[in-house]
């Protein structure tokens, strides 16, 4: 992840007992699971991306990076922050900390975000609002 980027969103979220696997820690899935909550949350504090609008944002792409084992009980932070902002994408870096001790990361990542028309599935050019939240140019 990229030096201090703008964060956008960060929400403290307990580990769920049921998301442990054989091995006793989070499942990999898991943290996709804790991404994704964090992007909507995001997504549903800037007022612009409404459920039912006629255009948003879809997932092209994310990756993460296993860095740690996180193990219930634990609550854990999950952090947003700003990346490129393109014409019609722009990305996304998430982290999960431990919310006791922020220096220990359990896993980041990043996910490029497509802004489509939910019409026709076509991209679409972002939004001022959307380009402003994110830190660019209106």
């Amino acid at each position: 992840m990229p030096d201090e980027p703008k964060l956008l969103y960060r929400e403290v979220m307990r580990l769920r007992w049921g998301e442990m696997d054989a091995m006793r820690h989070l499942n990999n899935v898991s943290y996709f699971r804790y991404f994704e909550e964090g992007r909507i949350a995001w997504f549903r504090s800037t007022g612009i991306a409404a459920h039912d609008s006629v255009e948003g944002a879809v997932l092209g792409t994310i990756s993460c990076r296993f860095i740690r084992s996180a193990v219930y009980p634990a609550d854990v932070v999950v952090e947003l922050r700003a990346g490129r902002v393109g014409n019609a994408s722009f990305t996304l870096f998430h982290a999960m900390r431990d919310a006791a001790d922020p220096a220990l990361i359990y896993a980041d990542g990043e996910a490029v975000m497509v802004w489509i028309d939910s019409a026709t599935g076509r991209s679409r050019p972002l939004p001022g609002g959307i380009r402003a939240a994110l830190g660019g140019a209106a």
